[in-house]
């Protein structure tokens, strides 16, 4: 029994358990940092770091392969992690020496720490020094410092100093020590901004499902589609569903429209669910529909294998932004929270302008696992699509709807802190 199906009779959601590539690091935007979440405390990790690197890499680029490997520090050592993807940097300074060069920075690190976890005041740090070496560290370090899960190229996953045994050369290593607080754009008690979506009486869901084991009917992915096609049809009258002839990159492409009554007034919703075999696989003809569907999304949803990053940032790469509107997304892979880097809010800064929108969170809301997710036949999904329908009877603030989420996904939700909706 694999993880992801060690959950799969629970009703109605969508968690996979993924593999866990690497964050988008090559955009310079980073998130302003407000995080909501139930299950975690949310923490900011405060250093001052140095990376050596190729002269011609872009500075973030080779801090975010640097940081990566807390990832691995954390998971391992009090099963939390940090928001690598969105990182803050500030007094990045590079220093040119031959065909490399050392940079220097200040980090702000957004961690979500279990609680029930005693949280720290301070927390050491010591991450591969030269970047333009991690293959020599990664084998060096495989087996005495952790334990490879996916091969030695992504060992950042699995980095742990403080494994018994474990010793290291200082040469190979930049250490820091973190200030720990709790961190101060923590939000509770927001809402999703419902009068947006329903600002043109329609809500769009596009949701992409990944296959999980093998392309067949009984893979959790595709039983998982299923399940969210059959709960959102059963909610609308006259429902009707069209399974679209996919293209090569898709394995099932369906649309589901109908009506239902939100707050006395007849709306209209539609959904889009599609079926891929690997994500950051697909190509031109996925690109064309999930690109132009996602354009009128409200709500996005990403359930699958993150692919060590890569497939949550396909997903972020594929889709669109448009001025003026709102996107909520779920991003239902493991650890999709440290992965995601900042192009889906550069994006939406581009759409809006940085006067209007300057963090690219005004229109975009992420809700995103930190830790290994496990299968739920849809039902997470279906938590949220259920409180958007159902906001006028019962409007949800993201601490009452997380609530209903699995306890061990830490799920995390940000962007969040510029939203103004009240019931």
């Amino acid at each position: 029994m694999t993880l992801r199906s060690a959950l799969a009779v629970i009703p109605l959601f969508v968690l996979t358990l993924g593999a866990c590539s690497s964050p988008d690091a090559t955009d310079d935007a980073a998130s302003n940092g407000a995080i909501t979440s139930n299950d975690g405390a949310v923490l900011e990790l405060a250093f001052t770091g140095e990376v050596i690197a190729d002269k011609d890499t872009p500075a973030r680029q080779a801090v975010v392969s640097q940081l990566q490997y807390i990832q691995g520090t954390l998971t391992t050592d009090v099963q939390a992690n940090g928001q690598v993807g969105l990182v803050t940097l500030t007094e990045v300074r590079e220093t040119p020496s031959g065909d490399k060069k050392a940079v220097a920075f200040t980090a702000s690190l957004p961690v979500i720490w279990p609680k029930g976890t005693e949280s720290p005041k301070s927390y050491d740090l010591a991450l591969p020094h030269d970047a333009t070496k991690l293959q020599d560290f990664n084998a060096k370090y495989d087996g005495k410092c952790g334990k490879n899960e996916y091969g030695q190229e992504t060992f950042w996953h699995d980095w742990n100093p403080k494994a018994a045994g474990c010793t290291i050369d200082e040469i190979d290593v930049h250490r820091s020590t973190a200030t720990v607080r709790p961190h101060p754009l923590t939000t509770e008690g927001k809402y999703p901004e419902y009068d947006q979506v329903w600002a043109d009486d329609e809500l769009d869901v596009v949701a992409v499902f990944g296959i999980i084991e093998s392309n067949t009917p009984d893979d959790e992915g595709a039983r998982e589609r299923e399940a969210v096609i059959s709960a959102i049809s059963a909610t609308l009258t006259d429902a009707k569903r069209v399974d679209n002839q996919p293209g090569p990159s898709s394995i099932k492409d369906s649309t589901v429209t109908g009506t239902l009554m939100v707050g006395g007034k007849q709306r209209t919703v539609k959904l889009d669910a599609i079926l891929v075999n690997e994500l950051s696989s697909t190509g031109a003809d996925f690109d064309d529909r999930f690109g132009a569907a996602s354009e009128g999304a409200d709500l996005l949803v990403y359930s699958g294998h993150s692919g060590l990053g890569a497939n949550i940032n396909a997903f972020a790469q594929k889709s669109r932004a448009k001025k003026g509107k709102y996107n909520l997304v779920y991003l239902n892979g493991c650890q999709s929270f440290a992965y995601l880097g900042t192009t889906m809010h550069d994006k939406h800064i581009a759409a809006n302008g940085a006067d209007v929108d300057p963090h690219g969170t005004k229109y975009l809301d992420v809700v995103a696992n930190a830790l290994p997710a496990y299968g739920d036949n849809g039902r997470t999904t279906l938590d949220i699509y259920n409180a958007v329908i159902g906001y006028k009877e019962a409007p949800k603030t993201y601490n009452k709807l997380l609530e209903d989420f699995p306890t061990i996904h830490l799920v995390a939700v940000f962007g969040e802190e510029d939203n103004t909706f009240t019931p």
